[in-house]
């Protein structure tokens, strides 16, 4: 019980020892005499004995006292009795030496001497207690200020997740009814993949990242949607680098990207048409396209002036993830030949086993 106490006793008083040979480093440089060397130490003794009293008074004085101004102005009306006190309590430490003349109870003319260098060291010892403090609050508030940033970025980030399921959540239903008439069977095979997907989807829930292989398993179930909806009149294809299937990607990143290519491109044609994932390593990030054989985009188009929620909300989620990690991307242009193109760019991050694998 009594370690913790005894260890900060020692190390006050080495410190002031410390303190007290720096003192009287220059006099030992000229020529080495043991008396001022005796003299320096005990001063700086006579500190190490005041110290927990300082501490205490320090303590007491921030908690109740937190304003700049007024606690300088406190310590120093403080500084004049500590001052004298150290004058006198080093006066009698050194006063069974006899070879220490200069000693205030000596010789009374050196009592201003000591207690101009008892306030100076005073000042600096409670001078650098307070910036040391300061500093500490102000990284604590730094500290604190990052944790709040990084709340808000997940709260934004779900809103607009919250955003997004919703409104694939509809759709998806509006299409599953279109065919609860015509073709039951269909409807119900349609409802159990809509079932799955939101199972996975919950498992995710909590997170704000998840691999690109999750995102695709994702993605497969909603595919299983479309093509049991449309048959032989969309086709979809998958080609992904292995290497990057371990690499973070926004949860639901990719369903509204190629439902929009759906809905907008292809839904509207007899003939039907293609939809394109690919993913791959590129400049170091990761380089995702989805891109379509369909109507393309509109011919004024233009992505800040898209009302879309699909578009919207991954272009808010991409910049409230990225924005402060590193360079990324989200552009749709029309395609040569037809259709429409969505090109993301993100860093390239993995899972820590997957950083793990590589670095070995």
């Amino acid at each position: 019980m009594h370690s913790r106490p005894s260890k900060w006793a020692a190390l006050v008083v080495l410190a002031w020892t410390v303190v007290g040979l720096f003192q009287a480093l220059p006099e030992m440089l000229i020529g080495f005499e043991w008396a001022p060397l005796v003299a320096k130490l005990i001063d700086a003794w006579a500190w190490a004995l005041l110290t927990p009293a300082i501490v205490l008074i320090d303590r007491k004085l921030n908690f109740v006292q937190p304003n700049v101004v007024r606690l300088a102005a406190v310590q120093l009306v403080l500084s004049v009795p500590f001052a004298i006190l150290h004058t006198y309590l080093t006066a009698l430490l050194q006063y069974p030496i006899a070879a220490i003349i200069w000693s205030p109870l000596r010789d009374h003319r050196f009592a201003v001497y000591y207690f101009l260098g008892g306030w100076m060291t005073y000042c600096a010892f409670v001078g650098a207690r307070q910036a040391f403090r300061f500093n500490n609050r102000f990284l604590t508030s730094e500290v604190e200020l990052e944790r709040v940033e990084k709340r808000l970025i997940e709260s934004h980030l779900n809103a607009l997740r919250l955003q997004l399921e919703p409104h694939f959540l509809f759709n998806t239903l509006n299409a599953i009814s279109s065919e609860v008439a015509s073709d039951p069977e269909l409807a119900r095979e349609m409802i159990e993949d809509l079932g799955a997907l939101l199972r996975r989807s919950l498992d995710c829930q909590g997170s704000t990242e998840i691999t690109l292989a999750q995102e695709l398993a994702l993605l497969d179930h909603y595919i299983a949607i479309q093509k049991r909806r449309f048959g032989q009149r969309i086709d979809f294809h998958i080609e992904v680098d292995p290497a990057m299937l371990g690499t973070m990607v926004p949860s639901m990143l990719l369903q509204p990207i190629v439902e929009n290519a759906i809905r907008h491109g292809i839904e509207g044609r007899l003939s039907g048409g293609a939809v394109g994932v690919s993913a791959q390593r590129a400049r170091g990030q990761l380089q995702i396209n989805v891109i379509d054989d369909g109507v393309g985009l509109p011919p004024r188009w233009r992505m800040e002036t898209s009302t879309g929620i699909g578009v919207r909300v991954t272009r808010e989620r991409l910049e409230a993830l990225y924005s402060g990690v590193g360079d990324h991307g989200f552009t749709m242009s029309r395609r040569k030949g037809g259709g429409t193109e969505v090109a993301i760019r993100i860093p390239l991050r993995r899972t820590g086993a997957e950083a793990r694998g590589t670095a070995a």
